[in-house]
């Protein structure tokens, strides 16, 4: 299956397995060339974290808003909470990019809270989504490809 036939839950878990891997990017560079380029894989991940966020912000969740009505509350309230702190964290790391250790331990912060994240997308908002967005995930789909990797 093409990502382009891909569901979305489909889709979107694919994000988040690519930003995983990205993540696992860096602690290897940190291990075994001791920092070097760290700092240059942090900025990769956070690109593909932040790309996915906007993704999700501006095109996914409005698109669930209005099939469910559900604006001020539900999960894309909590959602967007959970990414604002995902934010503030990514700006401390991004801080202490020169401190491989430092960049880590804020990191596996960062971690645990994408990985109970994830958790909660992939279980209730994506299968949500998914049956809500239905008729619209081929639209939603053209929008998210403008995107770009």
């Amino acid at each position: 299956m093409s990502e382009s036939d891909s569901s979305l839950k489909e889709y979107f878990t694919g994000e988040h397995r690519r930003c995983d891997e990205l993540w696992a990017e860096i602690e290897a560079g940190a291990e075994s060339e001791g920092g070097q380029d760290v700092a240059t894989r942090f900025e990769r991940f956070a690109a593909a974290l932040g790309r996915h966020l906007r993704m999700e912000e501006e095109v996914l969740f409005p698109a669930f808003e209005e099939a469910t009505g559900m604006h001020d509350a539900g999960p894309t309230f909590v959602m967007r909470s959970e990414h604002e702190q995902m934010r503030g964290l990514l700006e401390q790391m991004r801080d202490a990019a020169s401190e491989v250790d430092e960049l880590v331990d804020l990191g596996d912060t960062l971690l645990m809270l994408i990985q109970q994240h994830n958790l909660k997308e992939e279980n209730m908002l994506y299968p949500m989504a998914e049956q809500a967005l239905a008729a619209k995930w081929a639209d939603i789909r053209e929008k998210l490809a403008r995107y770009g990797e």
